[in-house]
Parts: C-alpha cells; sequence; structure tokens
C-alpha cells in the first residue's frame, strides 16, 4: 500500500486541529468580507491577506506557534511558499516586511526554534499561479498528512477570533433612550479589542443608526472589547424608538 493510503486508511485516528492554518479550503472558504481572493490588497477570505500584486499571506498568531519542526501541503500546480516567524507591529497590514522569507517545498519542513517561545507569528507566503492553491496545510512533523476537513461551523468560529461582521446573522435592533448604551456581544471572543465600525442597518452609512424608513440618528463613540462593542448615541429625536445597526470588528494581524 502507497504511503498516501496509508495515510488516507487512517485518517480517523488523525488529531484534530493539527492544522495551524484557519480556512485553509480555498475552493470552499469562509469569505465574511465577500472578497474575491486576489482582487485587492488587505484581508480577503477569512486569515488571508494579499500584497495587491505577488503574494498571499496568511499569519499564524504567536500563541499558535511553539518551537518544533513543521510540514506544509498544499493542492495546486504552479505554487511556491515561503515561510518566516516576526514580530509585527502593525495590526491589519499583513507581514511588516516581505524580506526575511525561507522558501519551502509542498511536503517540506521547517524548524522554529525562538529563545523566547510563542513571541512571534509564524507567516506563511505563497506566489505563483495563486488561483489554483487549495487544501493548505501547516502542522507539527515531518510528513504531511491529509488535508484536515473542520466543520464549517468550527472554521467560521476560527476566523471570528480574527474578523467578524453582522453579516454573519448578528444584525441587532435596540430601543434607545437619550445618551444610552446599546451593546452586542461578538459570536466569539476576539484576538484583541477588534477595530470596529458601525453603520445603519438601512444602508451603509458609518457612526449611524437607523429605523425603519430610513431615518438615522448618530453614534458619537463606539468603545470595543474582545468579547463586544458599546455604543453611545446623543440624539434627542431618538428617544424610545427603535433601532437597528451592524457592524463589522477586525483584529487581524
Amino acid at each position: 500500500m502507497s504511503n498516501a493510503r496509508t495515510l488516507a486508511s487512517y485518517a480517523s485516528n488523525f488529531p484534530s486541529f493539527r492544522n495551524r492554518i484557519i480556512n485553509g479550503n480555498l475552493s470552499n472558504p469562509i469569505n465574511q468580507r465577500g472578497a474575491a481572493l486576489t482582487a485587492s490588497s488587505g484581508y480577503t477570505y477569512d486569515r488571508w491577506y494579499y500584497d495587491g500584486s505577488t503574494y498571499l499571506y496568511q499569519g499564524i498568531e504567536d500563541k499558535n506557534v511553539n518551537n518544533g519542526t513543521y510540514v506544509i501541503s498544499w493542492a495546486g500546480a504552479g505554487i511556491n511558499a515561503a515561510w518566516k516567524v516576526s514580530t509585527d507591529t502593525t495590526a491589519g497590514n499583513g507581514p511588516d516586511a516581505t524580506t526575511g522569507f525561507t522558501s519551502v517545498s509542498n511536503g517540506g519542513t521547517f524548524t522554529v526554534n525562538e529563545v523566547t517561545e510563542y513571541s512571534k507569528h509564524l507567516w506563511i507566503r505563497f506566489d505563483g499561479t495563486l488561483a489554483n492553491l487549495n487544501k493548505v496545510q501547516v502542522e507539527e512533523g515531518t510528513v504531511a498528512t491529509p488535508f484536515e476537513h473542520r466543520p464549517y461551523g468550527t472554521e467560521l468560529a476560527l476566523c471570528q477570533r480574527y474578523y467578524a461582521t453582522s453579516e454573519s446573522g448578528y444584525q441587532l435592533a435596540v430601543d434607545i433612550q437619550d445618551a444610552s448604551f446599546p451593546s452586542t456581544n461578538f459570536p466569539v471572543t476576539m484576538r484583541t479589542s477588534p477595530t470596529a465600525t458601525v453603520y445603519a442597518a438601512s444602508d451603509a452609512t458609518a457612526n449611524t443608526m437607523s429605523r425603519y424608513g430610513g431615518t438615522k440618528c448618530n453614534v458619537s463613540s463606539v468603545y470595543s472589547y474582545p468579547n463586544g462593542i458599546r455604543l453611545i448615541q446623543h440624539d434627542s429625536e431618538s428617544d424610545g424608538q427603535s433601532w437597528g445597526y451592524r457592524w463589522t470588528a477586525d483584529a487581524e494581524l
């Protein structure tokens, strides 16, 4: 029996959550932003950052990067991969620099050996025919195992540690009183206090709420925490009315 068939026959015995890549099934991705994978620079599919011209990245959070040997694998021809560890200082912009990456082949290994364990993010970088890239996996060990298909809801929850939106089903309507403090909880606790944007339920006007018919009231402050957001509004016209708002929350690397 071939090595691949042997691995496949024992797939049920592989440990869960061995894949450090989140949302690696690019043929059926989590895509809360509704973006194309390589349409423009920035985060596109959940957890994936595109530089706008050449490179596609995913950063594995430092808390999930212990010292040891890792093996990387993916499906798709015409793909090149590289890796590095880095202490990035600016959130939400991918790796702070394109330098310092080391190439690694499909099924190849690399070793993380930091003096202070869990102190740096592990960045994986791809280039080439990115439309072919699929089933990306980074796991501890020296032999690549079959791609780990986690349940869709589980994969969504892993993504929502870094980015979440009311478009996933968490739109909120509230009864507002003058100088009130409406709030909402995120579906999962996020990596850190996110950059949160609130906008009217009726359209995309930022820092407003709306009620049926399109009337809006202003949101003067948005306070964000890892587990949710709290709003402050002062429009006297909103007393006793039922208002709705939508939100996005970004805690990406």
